[in-house]
């Protein structure tokens, strides 16, 4: 059972050596804790909120002087949980917030679970469950245009446009209510009546869910495969995109056995880079050659973009044709790489022949070596993975799957009342998937989300948040 009765604390700041580190306490208990801690070098009668001290923080039951450290109490409901909420900020030690915590722990706090801070935040009202998860985001953000989305989905821009949805939803099973009990009434609504305010809703979803695959990528990073055959430069390519030499290049063919990772941020959409050993047949291979083209089979299944790195030298190759004939994945380039050893007839050559099993648009002339094509290869990432961005001139609001999913349901429950009502079913037989349709947006806001969902969410905060 989900309670906020206990004072609870925990280490607030990342784990390891740094300048400061902070214990965060919140509940009833947390003033008695802060005193009982707590010495200030200038008197205090009584603490004043949202102030710091500076002072010694002291073992109670030893005198035992554990840090010098500032501290702040934060009185109810102005506090980040709008519980008492307590703060030391002590040098960032281990083994001094380690010490700390566990006075905390003696004198009364239980030890916070993760996310507990957040969760009764919004046990308490002062976050929607949207809000709250932002909170997450805003923590595990790669990139500045991520942490700024989720900035701005803290401060309400997803839930202020959820909630007149779901008050228009109400509104309109409120009047169906009234038309059920009092079928006389001369306001009880006409099914006709109740079309037009279902088909703006219908609108005001689908505008939401126009960029919800753009906003997750922001959150959660675009997975871009290098695929292609020995030899055409992906490992080059991927120095050049990273300006490190990351992955060993040299002239024979399957150095790269393995898969390798990198995180690239491309003007804030975070990319994730997967460099592949090159595809070729795999009979008289070594084994573990073998293994390296196997995975990178099938993370060009999995990839979200796919970079078909050619050498332009020696044209189109097979290995090319067969991963562009493949229906995975949707969004792919072909890359015309060594540019630099063509001239301007070779390459228009190469291009007329590329351009004969792919779209122009979708082709890049690029040199790994000299770098010549690599900015024109990042616009053209971008472009793929913003398509269909939703709303012109306007940052997706949706970025998390869960709320993806839950508004899906919601447009699909508001799909059906409809359907009813065109099929001549009465309002009262709609308001069952209108009532369908509020608890899936419910779900996104918390007003309706269980506790197994609540749990599931706030165990994936760090401890302290």
């Amino acid at each position: 059972m989900l309670t906020n009765e206990d004072t609870i604390a925990a280490i607030a700041t990342p784990a390891g050596s740094g300048g400061v580190g902070i214990i965060r306490i919140s509940g009833n208990k947390a003033p008695e804790i802060l005193s009982a801690l707590f010495k200030p070098y200038q008197a205090k009668t009584p603490w004043q909120s949202h102030h710091l001290y500076f002072g010694q923080v002291i073992e109670p039951k030893s005198g035992l002087v554990l840090d010098e450290a500032l501290a702040v109490l934060m009185r109810a409901p102005h506090s980040y949980t709008k519980e008492q909420v307590a703060e030391l900020h002590c040098h960032g030690g281990p083994a001094v917030l380690f010490g700390v915590l566990a006075a905390c722990l003696a004198a009364g706090a239980r030890l916070a679970e993760r996310g507990e801070f957040t969760l009764r935040a919004f046990l308490n009202g002062a976050l929607s469950l949207d809000e709250a998860e932002a909170v997450a985001d805003l923590v595990n953000a790669k990139t500045s245009k991520a942490a700024r989305m989720a900035l701005e989905q803290l401060h309400g821009s997803l839930s202020s446009r959820l909630a007149p949805l779901e008050q228009e939803i109400l509104d309109i099973l409120a009047s169906i209510t009234v038309g059920v009990d009092f079928p006389e009434d001369a306001d009880a609504p006409e099914a006709e009546n109740l079309l037009p305010p279902l088909a703006a809703l219908r609108q005001q979803t689908a505008a939401l869910l126009a960029g919800a695959d753009a906003g997750r990528i922001y959150r959660e990073g675009l997975a871009v495969v290098l695929a292609g055959a020995g030899n055409v430069g992906k490992s080059s390519l991927l120095n050049r995109l990273l300006h490190a030499d990351r992955a060993i290049v040299t002239a024979e063919a399957g150095t790269t056995r393995d898969i390798i990772e990198e995180a690239l941020n491309v003007d804030g959409l975070p990319l994730l880079l997967y460099d592949t050993a090159g595809l070729r047949e795999t009979t008289e291979l070594s084994e573990a050659e073998t293994q390296g083209i196997e995975r990178s089979r099938t993370a060009f299944a999995a990839a979200q973009l796919a970079l078909i790195v050619t050498d332009g030298t020696e044209g189109l190759d097979n290995t090319a044709r067969e991963l562009l004939a493949r229906p995975v994945p949707e969004n792919r380039l072909l890359l015309l790489n060594k540019a630099d050893l063509l001239d301007i007839r070779d390459t228009a050559a190469r291009l007329g022949e590329y351009t004969k099993i792919c779209p122009a648009d979708d082709i890049v002339v690029i040199s790994a070596k000299t770098g010549s094509g690599i900015e024109e290869l990042l616009m053209k990432i971008k472009a793929k993975a913003l398509s269909g961005f939703g709303e012109e001139g306007r940052e997706p609001l949706l970025n998390n799957i869960r709320h993806q999913q839950a508004l899906m349901r919601a447009d699909a429950a508001l799909a059906d009342a409809e359907t009813a009502l065109l099929s001549g079913l009465t309002p009262d037989m709609a308001a069952i998937d209108m009532e369908n349709a509020y608890q899936a947006l419910g779900e996104i806001s918390g007003k309706t989300a269980s506790e197994e969902v609540l749990t599931n969410i706030f165990a994936n905060f760090c401890l302290g948040k």
